[in-house]
C-alpha cells in the first residue's frame, strides 16, 4: 500500500514536472534516495503559490473586514458566495455550493497536503541511502510541515484550546496507508500534543544538520520555521515562558531583521500608491516562509473592475483602522487602496487586504507574476509579538523582569514603523495596560496574515458586527455574539458524507439572522 500511495503521488508531481524521474515501469516510480523524496515533498506536502483553496475565507470572519457601501455587481455574479462566510452562516458551504456550483473544501485540501507529507515520513525509512545529513533535512521538513497544517486545521474547525482542550479537534492521520475504518476527531489536546512532537522531533533533527542548511531563501521549511511555530503553539496553549524562549530564538537569529518601513516607497514619481510584496525573500528581510496561492488570499476581497463595474464587497474595518496612530506608516504601507471613494468621503477606500505588490494603475489589483507569487508568509514580527505577548503574560502572573523585557522587545518592533521624528516611546505603566497595547499592536502589525481569527478565539470570543449592503437602500448588520458556537468553524459537508465517525461541530441557529434597515435615497 505504501508503494501504491507514493506511485500516485509521484504520478501527479510528474505531470507537473519534466525530468524529476522518468522510470520505464510503474515499480521505478518508488524513489530510491532522499534527494528524490525531497523533490516528491516539494511536489506533494508544500503550501505552494500554485495551491488554491488554503485558508480561502479566513480573511472574511474578523473584524478587521467589514462590508463597504454598495456598488453595481458585474454581470453574473451572486454575492452569496461571500455573505454566507461574512455573515458566519452555519450552512455555509451549502449556500457557497449554490452560489457558483463549487464545493470548497479548505479541509480536504490540508489533508492532501498532510497525506503528501505522510508519505515522505513513511517512505523515507525504508530508504537506503548514505546521505543521513539529506534523510535528516526531509524528514524534518516533512514533520514541520504536518505540524503546521495540523495547528491551522484544529484552529479553524477545533475549540480554542484555553477555552476547551477536551472538545473535538480533527482527525490525527499520521501515516500514508489506507485506514481499515474512519477515523474519528481527535480531542484539541491530543492534536497540540502531535504538533508539539512533530516539532521538537523536526527541530533535533535540523541541529544536527549543517548551519546552511537550518535555514535558506529556498522556499523550504528550517529551523527558524519551527521554533516559530512552536511559540506560536505555546502562545496558544498559555504556556507562556515556552513561547517566550523560542520567539526569542527567531528573534536573535542572524539570518533575519526588522525591515525599517522608513525604506520603503509608498508612492511613486506620479504620486500614485506603490505596494510592497511583504513575502518574499528579495523584498523583506523578516521573510522566514513564505507560502499560499495569493488568489486565495485577496481573490475575494480586492476591488476588481471590468466593462460592467464590479461590487468592492469588503473594506478595511473603521476599528481596525482606528488603531493607528495618525504618524504609523503601518497603516499606509501594509493596507491597500482601492481605486474607490465611498459616498460621503474623500479618500480612495481602505481594502481587507494588503502586504501583496500592486498594479500602479488606477485598479490597484494584486499582482502575481514573476517572484510575487505568494500571499502569505511566516515573518519575524509575529516572534517579537509572541515575545512580548508571552512576556506581558509573565508579569501578570508576578515574573518582577518580564514587563521590561516586554516593552523593550515591543519598542525595538515599533521604531521601524514610525519616522525617527515621529516616534514616541510607549509610556506604560500596569500590566493590564500592557496586555491590552500588545493586542492592539499584533493586530496592527499582523493585520490580514490569517493571525487576527485566531487570536479573537483565545482572547475570549468577543462580539462582532459586520455590515453588508445588498442594494443602495438596504444595510444588514450580523453579529457574532460573544463565545458564539460559530467561533468555531463547521466541518464541510462533504467531509461529514466521507467519514461516518466525524461529528459536527455545535452550531449557532440556522440561518443566522442580520438586522436589517432600509432608507430611501
Amino acid at each position: 500500500m505504501k508503494q501504491l500511495i507514493i506511485f500516485i503521488l509521484l504520478a501527479s508531481f510528474l505531470s507537473g514536472c519534466s525530468d524529476f524521474l522518468e522510470p520505464k515501469a510503474k515499480s521505478e516510480f518508488v524513489p530510491k534516495d532522499a534527494s528524490s523524496m525531497n523533490e516528491l515533498l516539494l511536489g506533494e506536502a508544500y503550501p505552494r503559490y500554485d495551491r488554491a483553496e488554503l485558508n480561502l475565507f479566513l480573511g472574511l470572519l474578523d473584524d478587521d473586514v467589514d462590508g463597504a457601501p454598495y456598488q453595481k455587481p458585474a454581470t453574473g455574479v451572486n454575492p452569496s458566495l461571500w455573505t454566507a462566510v461574512f455573515s458566519w452562516q452555519p450552512e455555509m458551504y451549502d449556500q457557497m455550493n449554490k452560489a457558483n456550483g463549487s464545493n470548497y473544501s479548505t479541509y480536504k485540501r490540508y489533508y492532501e497536503l498532510i497525506l503528501g507529507a505522510n508519505a515522505v515520513l513513511d517512505y523515507i525509512q525504508d530508504i537506503n541511502d548514505d546521505d543521513v545529513n539529506m534523510v535528516n533535512y526531509v524528514t524534518a521538513q516533512a514533520l514541520t510541515l504536518r505540524a503546521f497544517y495540523y495547528l491551522t486545521l484544529v484552529n479553524i474547525f477545533g475549540a480554542p484550546y484555553n477555552q476547551d482542550k477536551t472538545a473535538m479537534g480533527v482527525p490525527l492521520k499520521l501515516n500514508s496507508g489506507v485506514e481499515q475504518k474512519d477515523l474519528a476527531r481527535n480531542s484539541v489536546e491530543e492534536v497540540y500534543a502531535q504538533i508539539i512532537k512533530d516539532l521538537d522531533e523536526a527541530g533535533r533533527l535540523y541541529h544536527l544538520l549543517p548551519e546552511d542548511q537550518q535555514w535558506d531563501a529556498n522556499y523550504r521549511t528550517s529551523l527558524p520555521m519551527v521554533h516559530l511555530l512552536l511559540s506560536r503553539a505555546y502562545l496558544y496553549m498559555e504556556e507562556w515562558n515556552k513561547a517566550a524562549i523560542y520567539a526569542d530564538s527567531v528573534m536573535t537569529n542572524k539570518n533575519f531583521q526588522l525591515l525599517d518601513l522608513n525604506t520603503v516607497a509608498d508612492a511613486n514619481n506620479m504620486g500614485m500608491p506603490v505596494y510592497m510584496d511583504h513575502h518574499a525573500y528579495r523584498t523583506s528581510p523578516e521573510t522566514i516562509f513564505p507560502y499560499s496561492n495569493i488568489s486565495d488570499c485577496v481573490g475575494w476581497l480586492y476591488n476588481a473592475r471590468n466593462q460592467d463595474g464590479e461590487h468592492s464587497y469588503f473594506r478595511a474595518s473603521k476599528t481596525l483602522l482606528n488603531t493607528f496612530d495618525e504618524k504609523d506608516l503601518r497603516k499606509n504601507r501594509y493596507i491597500s487602496r482601492s481605486w474607490y471613494i465611498a459616498p460621503g468621503e474623500t479618500e480612495s477606500m481602505y481594502q481587507a487586504f494588503g502586504k501583496v505588490a500592486m498594479s500602479e494603475d488606477r485598479y490597484y489589483q494584486p499582482l502575481t507574476n514573476g517572484t510575487l507569487m505568494f500571499g502569505r508568509s511566516l515573518r519575524l514580527s509575529e516572534a517579537y509579538l509572541n515575545y512580548c505577548e508571552a512576556k506581558a503574560m509573565l508579569a501578570k502572573q508576578g515574573e518582577a523582569a518580564a514587563q521590561g523585557e516586554a516593552i523593550r522587545a515591543l519598542e525595538k518592533l515599533r521604531v521601524k514603523r514610525f519616522a525617527p521624528e515621529d516616534y514616541q516611546a510607549t509610556n506604560i505603566s500596569g500590566t493590564e495596560e500592557l496586555i491590552n497595547f500588545i493586542r492592539d499592536e499584533r493586530r496592527r502589525e499582523l493585520c490580514f496574515e490569517d493571525h487576527r481569527w485566531f487570536d479573537l478565539r483565545r482572547w475570549g470570543m468577543p462580539e462582532i458586527q459586520h455590515t453588508w449592503y445588498p442594494d443602495e437602500d438596504t444595510k444588514i448588520v450580523y453579529t457574532l455574539q460573544k463565545n458564539d458556537p460559530g467561533y468555531t468553524l463547521p466541518l464541510p459537508n462533504t467531509a461529514l458524507e466521507a467519514n461516518a465517525y466525524l461529528h459536527q461541530n455545535p452550531l449557532a441557529e440556522s440561518p443566522r439572522k442580520g438586522t436589517v434597515t432600509r432608507t430611501n435615497n
